[in-house]
């Protein structure tokens, strides 16, 4: 591991501290919408937020627990593959969705709303969630 990557990892854990302790009432969020989102800096592959706030836009695919979601970071670089759903925001932006990295988060993480999704692009998203999980 280089100095920079353990310099990263050191201010991305004061960042989480941050995040973890903050007394502020966790924003109001709906599924289908688009957040940018802290997600930090991860291990090896698992996609990571970027700059200074370790931040990535994620699309909210489910409600869990009032403060939680589900949700699937996103990339404004379109991708191909089985692993990859690509389509366009309420906002007309490209998007796609890096099926693989689906995770829980809770509501502290989620930074500002960028934008939304129809009902029909969450449901092809989960179908395509679906027919990777059930491979």
């Amino acid at each position: 591991m280089s100095v920079m990557d353990r310099d990263d990892f050191d201010i991305w854990h004061e960042k989480k501290k941050y995040l973890h302790l903050k007394g502020k009432r966790p924003p109001y969020f709906s599924k289908g919408e688009i957040w940018w989102a802290h997600l930090g800096k991860n291990v090896s592959s698992e996609i990571a937020g970027k700059g200074r706030d370790f931040i990535r836009p994620i699309l909210i695919l489910q409600r869990v627990f009032g403060n939680a979601c589900m949700a699937v970071p996103l990339t404004s670089k379109l991708k191909k593959g089985n692993y990859y759903f690509t389509f366009f925001d309420v906002k007309n932006n490209s998007q796609s969705a890096l099926l693989t990295q689906i995770r829980y988060l809770d509501a502290k993480r989620l930074k500002y709303k960028f934008s939304k999704v129809s009902e029909s692009v969450i449901k092809n998203v989960c179908n395509r969630l679906m027919s990777i999980l059930v491979k």
